[in-house]
């Protein structure tokens, strides 16, 4: 089992359980790409089994798979990383995930490269290659600013993806040209283009005099759902008496602000930008809540930029 984790580590395989692609977004997407007609790269293909969810809501004909460390007795062993296969339109794939920064803490290989996650290397090598390219990709993506020239539709994919993981996953849908906006779904729902979700987001401000980890700090802060439901808020410091204050505290702290905070105001902010978003500029965690959405976080940008627009 141990030998089984550190080759799915050292190759970032994750393999798919739900079928991503039985949704209208989708559907739309895969008609600009010709299918199912087109011909199927799939370069990252392990156990192929985004095939077998293609094939099973009709979705393609023909194909042609790949991986290191094939999984499948139709995949043909590559390392698509340094030699990517050329002549195909369309490219439907889960590329392989591995942090850099957890490479180097595990002593796993890792190629050298600009990007600090391996899932970004292997989509750049998609996009170089293929005029249309689906990809399941960490739902950190929509906030990278990585690649959102070509990206047509985004879904942020409201349940469990993979056998081996809960790590929050998006669907990022590409196109050949440049596109004006980004269509973001949350699950099968269409919440609105990426700008629009953008500007629920309250302006950067002066925050001169917020800090964050302040053991006598002035406001509390829950900054982490909790595992039952959305459960990040502001609070009075003093429900937080008992709690011992880190310097490396990202879910629970206490903060100073140079001013009386209307904590009634910033959540109220808080709840209306999480409705408006359906929570996808905030910043995933992993695990699903009991009420079946992923756990979000509250970055301290946010946080301060919410106590800022209320002041």
């Amino acid at each position: 089992m141990d030998k089984q984790i550190n080759e799915k580590r050292i190759n970032g395989q994750f393999f798919t359980t739900a079928n991503p692609f039985n949704c209208r977004a989708f559907s739309i997407w895969s008609k600009k790409a010709g299918l199912p007609k087109e011909i199927i790269l799939e370069p990252f293909a392990g156990a192929n089994s985004l095939v077998d969810h293609l094939k099973n809501i009709k979705k393609v004909q023909k194909w042609v798979s790949y991986d290191i460390n094939p999984k499948s007795a139709g995949v043909i062993y590559r390392d698509t990383i340094s030699n990517f296969p050329s002549g195909y339109n369309v490219c439907i794939t889960n590329p392989p995930w591995l942090a850099k920064n957890s490479a180097t803490f595990r002593k796993l290989p890792f190629p050298k490269t600009q990007y600090d996650d391996l899932y970004k290397l292997a989509l750049t090598k998609c996009l170089d290659n293929c005029k249309y390219v689906a990809a399941l990709i960490p739902e950190s993506f929509i906030r990278a600013k990585l690649h959102q020239e070509r990206l047509h539709t985004f879904i942020s994919l409201t349940k469990t993806m993979f056998e081996d993981t809960q790590h929050p996953v998006g669907l990022a849908l590409f196109v050949p040209s440049p596109v004006n906006d980004v269509i973001i779904y949350s699950g099968k729902q269409r919440v609105g283009l990426l700008s629009e979700l953008q500007q629920q987001r309250p302006p950067s401000a002066n925050s001169a005099g917020i800090q964050f980890n302040i053991p006598n700090g002035n406001l509390g802060l829950f900054a982490l759902d909790n595992t039952k439901e959305a459960s990040i808020r502001f609070c009075n410091v003093e429900e937080l008496k008992n709690y011992k204050v880190k310097n490396t505290c990202r879910h629970i702290t206490k903060m100073i602000v140079p001013w009386k905070v209307n904590i009634k105001d910033c959540n109220e902010l808080i709840e209306t930008f999480r409705e408006k978003t359906k929570d996808v500029l905030l910043t995933c965690y992993r695990g699903i809540r009991k009420d079946g959405m992923y756990r979000r976080r509250l970055d301290w940008n946010l946080a301060r930029d919410i106590v800022c627009y209320v002041r």
